[in-house]
């Protein structure tokens, strides 16, 4: 380095020491005052942060709890109008929530004539005219169904409402109107309102003579109707297939209901009574309720046919025992015969509560007979062994 160089740089080298004395001796030290005289610089994003955090934070909405029933059919007002020949359903419904919803308001077994309003969405479901809606709130629906001719029984199957009743607006001069419910009959000789089962159900109404409504029972112990004969004919197959097939005469002076046990295992098919297809009532334990409407005249019959499969255990090549049933009805029966078709090839023997018909019988197959009996199930044993040619 030069010597001008070293001389430039010396003064400028003891004036930075001199200044770096001078600031040490004239800082301040750090106090709480000179903190408060302090500037702080900080972005936006942190003050706002900063902020929320000083201010109380917001509870979270209550959540409410769903309704236990979302929808439901509140209350039922039947009008039977004789001189209109209709009987009026006022129903009222509420949706609870804004989902969509499919209330039962009445079976099916009777189609209505009318719906209103007539933007009403009804359809059948589940053997039940259904109102299908979104709408929140309560709503009204309206169904018209036809009244039968004096004498005929008129059968609706009500819909479990906590409200129900019957206004009858007017009744014809010497008429009554008779309301069947199960086993409970009920007579109407006047106008007025009577309350309806709250659970719902089947219930016929019936419009005829007051004077034979007024006619008390001959006896508590009379039969209301009875079975004159009954024919069934059992098919078996080799895969164990069964269909049984029957037609039951029943003698009756009012409407009445046949009630059939099934045997355990069966399913019904079909049942038609007086040549008209009907849906019976199915309870527990394979039990069906089959009405029977008014005869025309005292002492009349009704034919009722039905039909049912089952399953029994595949047929054996050589021989083998398998166990049928009829069902059973708490009427008394005069006679009941009973026809058992295996296939050809077979020879066919069985023990049962039934009797072997002595008769020369007209088809193939074993045929037996019970008579004289009331509440009682025929049922046999068959025993089959492969016929050997001689």
């Amino acid at each position: 380095m030069s010597l001008l160089s070293m001389g430039v740089v010396k003064p400028i080298l003891l004036a930075l020491l001199g200044a770096s004395t001078l600031l040490a001796q004239t800082v301040k030290p750090v106090t709480t005052a000179t903190l408060d005289e302090s500037e702080v610089r900080i972005t936006y994003g942190e003050l706002k942060r900063l902020v929320a955090a000083t201010l109380p934070k917001e509870k979270p909405p209550e959540v409410k709890p769903a309704p236990p029933v979302t929808a439901a059919l509140l209350a039922t007002a039947y009008h039977l109008d004789v001189k209109a020949g209709t009987i009026t359903a006022e129903m009222q419904v509420e949706n609870f929530d804004a989902a969509w919803h499919m209330i039962p308001i009445t079976g099916a077994a009777t189609g209505a004539i009318a719906v209103e309003p007539k933007d009403a969405r009804v359809v059948v479901t589940d053997d039940h005219l259904c109102l299908i809606t979104d709408k929140t709130g309560m709503q009204s629906v309206k169904l018209t169904f036809a009244l039968a001719s004096e004498g005929q029984g008129t059968t609706l199957h009500l819909a479990a409402s906590p409200v129900a009743s019957l206004e009858v607006k007017e009744l014809p001069e010497g008429k009554a109107l008779r309301l069947q419910t199960g086993t409970t009959t009920q007579t109407l000789v006047t106008a007025g309102i009577t309350a309806l089962p709250a659970v719902g159900g089947e219930i016929t109404f019936t419009l005829e003579d007051a004077r034979k409504a007024a006619q008390p029972p001959l006896a508590d112990s009379t039969d209301d109707a009875i079975v004159s004969t009954a024919t069934y004919t059992t098919q078996v197959v080799r895969d164990g297939s069964v269909l049984t097939e029957g037609t039951i005469t029943v003698r009756h002076d009012h409407p009445v209901k046949l009630i059939l046990q099934l045997p355990a295992a069966a399913k019904l098919l079909q049942c038609h009574v007086n040549g008209d297809p009907v849906r019976p009532t199915l309870g527990e334990a394979n039990r069906i309720e089959i009405p029977l409407e008014d005869p025309a005249t005292d002492g009349a019959e009704s034919e009722v046919k039905l039909s049912f499969t089952a399953t029994v255990t595949a047929l054996q090549a050589a021989e083998g025992e398998l166990d049928l049933a009829l069902p059973q009805t708490p009427l008394f029966a005069k006679q009941i015969d009973w026809n058992v078709q295996l296939p050809t090839g077979y020879d066919l023997s069985f023990t049962g509560n039934a009797d072997p018909v002595t008769d020369k019988p007209a088809s193939a197959g074993l045929h037996l007979r019970k008579a004289l009996c009331r509440d009682q199930q025929p049922q046999a044993r068959i025993t089959y062994r492969k016929r050997t040619s001689n």
